[in-house]
């Protein structure tokens, strides 16, 4: 039985060096604002003394959490999956953050299916996600656990994975899953169209995703392309949309990409009723070609976009395109 994803994708999680300039990056650029505030003081009192930091950012109808790892940091004895990330490959995408249905069934099969195990620990932890109010608090949490599963090999991204605490995600105000309404914060007009990962086989990742996540948590695959560089379709899974990449020309910039930074989450895509005006003013902008820098863009089609190479600050590129209707 494969797994369902509740209410949306509650955070895309990064990780940086230097979370100061992350955000001042990102709100000088896109406009984000800072939201969920206690939730993000309550993470980062988990660690205290250790150099640890975390905001989280609303921009595009989404939130991003940015995480500031600390050299050697451990939650309840088990090692920062943030710090590796960083030490490894530099700023990026490390996951998503979705609540389940059934979080035991979940790691069981995510286990089965080659996924380590990176961090455990209770619901429980973080007071803002435990304690909704005597009419909104679900019994029985310190039973639950939350757990960071290393999926990136499968699906191009980990997940971090729990089960509810609240009754009604209505009546809570602590987190704010992508594109439910009302929003925090307005985020300058600016609205997520997708995330690009890129991967070594779009048949494997098909597979997988198909074997973990239920029929109502995704979309079949749609948008299928081909390009110079590669292939790619883009999915709905959990609310949000991914484009899948597989490089098919050994020395384009998908492959490129690949072999410095390995599958991953590549760029988020941001639509935007006025993206001529917004970025042409900007050196931080270039405008793209339509088959240009495939490993940032995706392989969508012959819009005006703009492209900023922002991974070293941010995790990730960033790319403005018309805006488009969401579904």
């Amino acid at each position: 039985m494969p797994i369902s994803l509740l209410f949306g994708c509650c955070q895309i999680e990064t990780c940086t060096p230097d979370l100061a300039a992350t955000r001042d990056y990102l709100v000088g650029l896109l406009g984000a604002i800072p939201v969920e505030q206690e939730l993000a003081r309550q993470i980062a009192a988990l660690l205290p003394g250790t150099g640890y930091a975390v905001d989280h950012l609303e921009c595009g109808g989404a939130v991003f959490q940015i995480n500031q790892p600390a050299r050697g940091m451990t939650f309840a004895g088990q090692k920062s999956i943030h710090e590796a990330y960083l030490a490894s490959g530099g700023p990026c995408v490390t996951n998503l953050n979705f609540y389940v249905d059934d979080i035991v069934h979940a790691r069981d099969l995510l286990i089965d299916l080659g996924a380590p195990v990176h961090i455990a620990g209770p619901s429980t932890a973080v007071r803002a996600l435990t304690d909704y109010g005597p009419d909104n608090t679900r019994p029985g949490g310190e039973d639950r656990p939350f757990l960071f599963m290393g999926t990136r090999h499968l699906i191009g991204f980990d997940l971090e994975i729990m089960e509810p605490n609240f009754l009604r995600l209505h009546d809570q105000a602590a987190q704010f899953p992508a594109y439910v309404e009302p929003r925090p914060a307005d985020s300058a007009g600016l609205l997520l169209h997708r995330l690009v990962a890129v991967v070594p086989d779009l048949g494997g990742v098909l597979q997988a995703i198909t074997r973990i996540f239920a029929p109502a948590s995704r979309s079949k695959p749609y948008c299928l392309r081909q390009g110079p560089d590669g292939r790619s379709f883009r999915i709905g899974l959990g609310g949000l949309e991914i484009e899948y990449c597989q490089p098919m020309d050994e020395a384009g910039s998908l492959a490129r990409h690949l072999r410095e930074h390995g599958p991953g989450i590549a760029a988020a895509v941001f639509g935007c009723a006025d993206s001529q005006p917004r970025c042409a003013p900007d050196p931080r902008w270039r405008p793209l070609a339509p088959d240009a820098d495939q490993a940032s863009e995706g392989l969508a089609g012959p819009l005006t976009r703009f492209h900023a190479s922002s991974r070293r600050l941010t995790g990730f590129d960033i790319v403005i395109e018309p805006a488009e209707p969401r579904p």
